[in-house]
């Protein structure tokens, strides 16, 4: 053959080899569907989480041998075994042709076992130990999927490694990004094969993903307790629910239930809870504002002072009330109240003194009878009260038919604003600010 010749069939070859290379390179960002490939490829002897990008570049490369005429079946086999060796470095190759397609098997050349470390970020009790309790079994999972795998498969595989670890974890700590180190321990700095006794060590650390909780918001609400007793229950959320701050809001809401108990369980250690025998309901609403929400319940004693002011009426004056309760019926499971209430006039020092019982057939809902002195009047009393932040309505109705109606809207834990009916006065409608005590 003429020396011409020969220089055109290397040349040939060369040129086949880098377009085979740059065809297997681009493989790992081409999606698959966008080759046209030939006979299926199908790769055994690596990690299941790194097949799919393996299997990808080698049908590239495939396409390509598929496509050169005048190679053998032998040919391309040979040909597609080297490139998958100089591809995906730390691994020695097995091609076989089939009619079905090609069956790849990678072969690590110097596989060692993976040592998994779960480095847990600085977060405070009890919110580490709930950090801990979700990672307790991930280190174990992810040394079974780094079973021998060569450290040098992380210079072509480390993207892969990623994308799988972020995926074992995601559903355990949501709105943690993992973050990957490799450590060799027993290593000298002479070169060669590595020693026996060589650790290989992935680290994995995690950092909150944005949105995070930024602050928590706390509000109590009680139909039963005075506000002067629930200042304490504020802040006893506040400094519970601290260690929550700074968490990812997805993790957070993973973890509300847990939240949720732990500022109830807070709140039962405080003497206003305890002391009433109160019943707590909590509800944590995990946003970068997280409000808190506490419903506090006394079973057995209902107390309430307030202060009331009048608009658009000339003959009312301001008045300071108080209501006094106790549940008729404690263990019985109904809400039947016994109660006194006593309303005095700030320009006469005029007193009004209410006594009457209550049931409540329906969470929020009252309905009772009350006799009003002076005068031994008999009222019926009809209720619907919300928390903090919604409406509330009532209407007493007398045995001489005289109506007396309020619609309110309790403006946050004290101030409420009411458009106030009274038939018996000259101004029946005026607005009425009400600030509990």
């Amino acid at each position: 053959m003429h020396p011409s010749a020969h220089k055109g069939v290397l040349n040939g070859f060369f040129k086949g080899c880098v377009l085979f290379f740059l065809a297997a390179a681009l493989g790992f960002v081409i999606p698959s569907r966008a080759c046209a490939y030939a006979g299926d490829i199908r790769v055994e002897g690596v990690p299941f989480w790194l097949r799919p990008s393996v299997e990808r570049s080698l049908r590239s490369v495939w396409n390509e041998i598929a496509q050169r005429s005048g190679f053998s079946g032998e040919d391309r086999r040979a040909l597609l075994s080297v490139v998958a060796e100089r591809l995906f470095v730390g691994y020695s190759s097995s091609v076989l042709l089939s009619e079905s397609g090609v069956i790849v098997t990678l072969f690590p050349v110097s596989p060692v076992a993976w040592t998994v470390e779960i480095k847990t970020p600085s977060l405070s009790s009890p919110v580490e130990e709930w950090f801990a309790e979700n990672v307790a079994e991930l280190g174990g999972t992810l040394e079974r999927m780094l079973a021998l795998l060569p450290l040098e498969a992380l210079s072509w595989a480390d993207i892969a490694l990623n994308e799988a670890i972020e995926d074992v974890c995601a559903p355990l700590l949501p709105g943690w990004n993992p973050s990957l180190i490799v450590r060799l321990e027993g290593r000298g700095i002479a070169s060669g094969p590595p020693p026996a006794d060589e650790k290989r060590i992935l680290q994995i650390s995690f950092s909150p993903k944005p949105p995070l909780v930024l602050a928590i918001v706390p509000s109590i609400s009680s139909s039963t307790l005075p506000v002067a007793f629930r200042s304490d229950l504020r802040e006893k959320i506040l400094r519970t629910l601290a260690p929550v701050v700074g968490l990812p809001i997805e993790w957070a809401a993973k973890n509300k239930l847990r939240i949720e108990a732990l500022a109830a369980e807070a709140l039962f250690d405080t003497n206003t809870v305890s002391n009433a025998r109160a019943t707590v309901d909590v509800s944590f609403s995990p946003e970068q504002l997280s409000p808190v929400q506490a419903e506090v319940e006394s079973p057995r004693y209902t107390i309430r002072a307030w202060i009331a002011a009048y608009a658009g009426a000339d003959g009312k004056y301001p008045e300071i009330g108080l209501h006094l309760g106790r549940n008729a019926l404690p263990l019985s499971g109904w809400d039947v109240e016994l109660y006194g209430e006593w309303i005095l006039a700030a320009n006469d020092f005029s007193l009004e003194s209410r006594w009457g019982a209550r049931w409540s057939p329906w969470k929020h809902i009252l309905i009772g009878a009350e006799a009003a002195f002076p005068g031994n009047v008999l009222w019926y009393r009809l209720s619907v009260a919300g928390g903090s932040r919604s409406p509330y309505f009532w209407w007493r109705l007398s045995e001489d038919g005289d109506s007396m109606v309020g619609f309110g809207y309790r403006l946050d834990e004290r101030i409420s604003l009411e458009l106030h009916y009274d038939e018996r006065s000259e101004d029946t409608l005026t607005l009425k600010a009400i600030s509990d005590l």
